[in-house]
């Protein structure tokens, strides 16, 4: 039960137990010294995965599946069991051995650190209790939580590998039978080789490859949904998307990194991960069969036996090409990283004079923005130049690297074929033996411009959650400013110092009472922190010490000057941040009448990019809407109606003292004409050591 209380799962721990229980199987076959000890590493590694990365725990299970299967196939072909058909099917029995080899590879490189980063982005979705998402119904079924779901998807998926690498295998024999017909003009044994093994085997091969679609894809929406979903909750959870720039952190551009960076990551894993798996199978089952023809090999021109010959100089021709291709290609996951970050500050640029502009086209700016995208765009392409001219060496050597392994098996199987000592059919085995062994091998050479993209991408995505971990954290840093409720009515503050990012203080106040019921309004000159003492009693200034407590269970609504207004209808616009469900069209309507914007009353379900075609007093009023539908108990405005002439804005602060009877309302203003609808006026006063301290203004006594 510790095993899976743990995490290994069912599964693995099963599998762990059968690979015990084959080595102590009495019987007439007694396996050689590598098979059991072989075994004992298998259960070894499958309880030693106890900890292991929910993501590679798939892979590790699934190896001890294939040695499980592989080993009990051949202890029951040792004992009988098996008819002589199938046995003589089967592969050596230190094929085995390889699924065990490959589990300890898989065990071995997670504790690397390019791996570890990998990990901690996939293993969440692995490892979830959510339910399997509503929306998409492929493999609901396969689990009762998403990350279920997910494992046996993955699970499904290196099946599907392990059956198109049986076939490639088939395939191989059914080439060497084809050509040994053709060799021996046997038009009989050469139709029924096309006809009768081929076509299944071609059948079977386009169906597995429709359902490895299927799956691929199913999986793919599944994991980007939960993934995308959790980032973007995340990042707007608690203002850690305010907070991100206060960090030390590079995080540019979040909204390509949940949106692109996200999906680019899991399309390169499932693909550079399966693939590995694929190749790791293909490489051990066609070094089985590379062995055996190569077995008692003569070096060509000589009569010199080397056992395995093909097998030793595949190991060693891939080694060499790994290792120069590693020296060639390194630069590429720097410059694939700053190609992600220009092109997403060239498509930031563009979506910004999108929004601004009427600005632009007011201040006749089209030069100027035209100069800086064209800057920007030139970024883009001195790093892609920089990109093709390595991609072009990187290319020029692995594309030479293929082509001489193309010739490679035939210079060196000719001499025995021209001396009969090999078929036909067996020249062409061991030319696509050598040609699987060495794909395999060279797996990392022609893989390595995505290994490298793939690589920037991570970057981008853990230095993007290690930001948001920073933006967390700030709540405790700094000097320490603690939020609070441990006030009945009024909004408190205590050995309040409010800073910059950069450390300096601007806000100094031994006692602050905001009292319930009492409007107030702020004053005082531009930087003198008025709008940081809103942001730190709304709860996301970080920077500063003391503390500030608020009624527990009050609602507030801070509006800023300039509102933010989200795209779509217009009655989304108006309710924000409440949904659209919470109101009638009667209420929004009044809202909307009440804050003199008749002329919208009508138009709530229009969609349109608003916050371009409002002006700027239309956008404060409809936000004045906001906080007459939601009725807060406190309301911060913070020069919320700077945009209204005197007359417009007295009417809205009347409106809201009438229908707003129970909100206390802080302003923030510096028009005199504001003082008569607040019943206390507080003023940021610079102190001698350039502080402000907001100090209580008495209200001027009306001339009789």
């Amino acid at each position: 039960m510790a095993v899976l209380r743990t995490g290994l799962g069912l599964q693995g721990a099963l599998t762990a137990v059968f690979a015990l229980v084959l080595l102590l199987t009495p019987g007439a076959l007694s396996p050689p010294l590598y098979v059991t000890l072989s075994g004992l590493a298998m259960a070894g590694i499958l309880f030693a995965s106890r900890q292991l990365s929910s993501f590679l725990k798939i892979f590790v299970a699934m190896y001890g599946i294939g040695y499980v299967v592989l080993a009990g196939a051949q202890q029951l072909a040792g004992l009988g069991v098996l008819p002589a058909t199938i046995a003589a099917l089967l592969p050596p029995p230190f094929a085995a051995t390889g699924a065990v080899v490959f589990a300890a590879i898989v065990f071995g490189i997670s504790h690397l650190e390019p791996i570890r980063a990998i990990t901690l982005i996939a293993d969440p979705f692995f490892s979830t209790r959510d339910k399997p998402t509503d929306e998409i119904g492929p493999f609901r079924f396969f689990g009762n939580t998403e990350g279920k779901v997910g494992q046996r998807l993955v699970a499904l998926s290196i099946f599907i590998t392990f059956a198109q690498v049986a076939l490639q295998l088939r395939l191989n024999f059914w080439y060497r039978d084809l050509f040994n017909a053709l060799q021996e003009y046997n038009a009989e044994a050469f139709w029924y080789q096309l006809i009768f093994i081929f076509g299944p085997l071609a059948t079977i091969w386009v169906v597995i490859g429709m359902f490895d679609t299927f799956v691929d894809a199913s999986l793919e929406i599944r994991w980007r949904t939960w993934l995308t979903r959790s980032l973007y909750e995340r990042w707007l959870d608690a203002g850690v998307h305010y907070r991100i720039p206060f960090t030390d952190e590079v995080a540019d551009n979040p909204d390509q990194r949940i949106q692109a960076d996200v999906r680019l990551f899991i399309q390169q894993t499932m693909v550079l991960s399966i693939r590995l798996l694929s190749q790791a199978a293909t490489l051990v089952s066609f070094m089985v069969i590379l062995w055996s023809l190569s077995r008692d090999f003569a070096l060509p021109f000589t009569d010199t036996v080397v056992p395995g010959f093909l097998v030793w100089l595949v190991i060693g021709y891939a080694v060499v090409g790994t290792w120069l291709t590693h020296l060639i290609g390194r630069p590429l996951i720097g410059l694939d990283f700053r190609q992600e970050k220009v092109e997403a500050d060239f498509r930031f640029s563009l979506a910004r004079s999108r929004i601004y502009s009427e600005q632009i086209a007011l201040l006749r700016g089209e030069r100027a923005e035209s100069v800086r995208l064209r800057s920007l765009f030139g970024e883009i392409i001195g790093n892609y130049v920089d990109i093709i001219y390595r991609r072009i060496k990187l290319g020029s050597f692995t594309l030479t690297y293929s082509q001489i392994s193309v010739v490679f098996p035939y210079i060196l199987a000719a001499p025995a074929y021209f001396t009969k000592k090999i078929t036909l059919g067996q020249f062409q085995q061991t030319a696509g033996a050598f040609a699987n062994v060495q794909s395999s091998l060279s797996f990392f050479i022609s893989s390595y411009t995505t290994i490298a993209a793939y690589r920037a991408n991570t970057n981008r995505l853990t230095s993007f959650k290690r930001a948001m971990t920073k933006a967390e954290a700030l709540n405790g840093a700094g000097y320490g400013l603690v939020q609070g409720n441990e006030t009945k009515a009024d909004v408190t503050a205590a050995g309040l110092a409010l800073a910059l990012p950069d450390g300096r203080e601007i806000v100094a106040a031994e006692r602050l009472a905001l009292a319930k019921g009492a409007a107030t309004l702020v004053t005082g000159p531009s930087g003198s922190g008025k709008s940081t003492l809103f942001r730190a009693i709304a709860g996301i200034w970080p920077f500063g010490k003391g503390r500030i407590d608020v009624p527990p269970g009050q609602s507030a609504l801070v509006l800023p000057q300039r509102p933010y207004i989200p795209l779509g209808t217009l009655r989304g616009a108006v309710v924000y941040p409440n949904t659209t469900d919470q109101f009638s069209d009667e209420a929004i309507r009044e809202a909307l009448i009440a804050t003199q914007l008749p002329q919208l009353a009508d138009r709530l379900d229009e969609v349109d990019v608003w916050d371009q075609r409002l002006s700027g007093g239309e956008q404060q009023r409809l936000a004045i809407a906001r906080a007459v539908l939601a009725k807060p108990e406190w309301l911060f405005l913070d020069e919320s109606t700077a945009a209204l002439d005197e007359p417009s804005e007295a009417a809205i602060y009347r409106m809201l003292r009438e229908r707003l009877p129970g909100t206390t309302i802080v302003s923030i203003g510096h028009r005199s004409t504001l003082h008569e609808f607040h019943d206390r006026r507080l003023d940021m006063q610079a102190a001698n050591d350039g502080r402000f301290v907001p100090r209580d203004v008495p209200k001027p006594v009306a001339a009789e």
